[in-house]
């Protein structure tokens, strides 16, 4: 418990530093803290089970690593589906509206990776690279089980 205090003090005291503009230009002024990070990337009514965030020991690099497990009801294809209409592409990590021998590009990459086959688990991980920073899901859901879950981790440049 104690370590998550610490945890979110950090992440209050960062955010008070951005603001006040003692953080030299921050990649994005909204979201620095970890549950406004994370909320970016939370599933609809999804249940939040624990977060930290801490430094990301980058050398040369002012940089935080953060991590989550969110949970849900929805069936892990639905939740799948979710992601790729956020990201607008489709199960390949192909930009929509991409046409064969066209590119579209984006300010970001988008990697994703089924890994269900012949297993008695539905396992797909999403892997975003962005300037400054990257998110990775992996969603999964045994058979049985009742819950899909959401494990979010994202590493991001705080400043030059």
């Amino acid at each position: 418990m104690l370590g998550n205090r610490i945890t979110l003090a950090a992440c209050g005291l960062l955010t008070i530093a951005c603001n006040l503009g003692l953080a030299a230009d921050p990649p994005s002024e909204k979201n620095v803290t970890l549950l406004g990070m994370l909320s970016e990337w939370q599933y609809p009514g999804s249940k939040f089970n624990g977060a930290e965030s801490s430094d990301a020991a980058v050398s040369d690099i002012s940089s935080i690593k953060s991590k989550a497990v969110l949970t849900t009801p929805d069936s892990a294809e639905k939740v799948v589906a979710f992601y790729l209409e956020k990201l607008k592409v489709d199960s390949t990590g192909k930009n929509l509206g991409e046409k064969d021998g066209e590119r579209i590009t984006t300010k970001r990459s988008v990697s994703i990776q089924d890994n269900s086959n012949d297993r008695p688990l539905k396992l797909t991980i999403i892997a975003i690279n962005e300037t400054g920073s990257s998110t990775t899901l992996v969603i999964s859901r045994a058979e049985g089980e009742e819950t899909t879950h959401i494990a979010w981790s994202n590493f991001r440049q705080l400043w030059p």
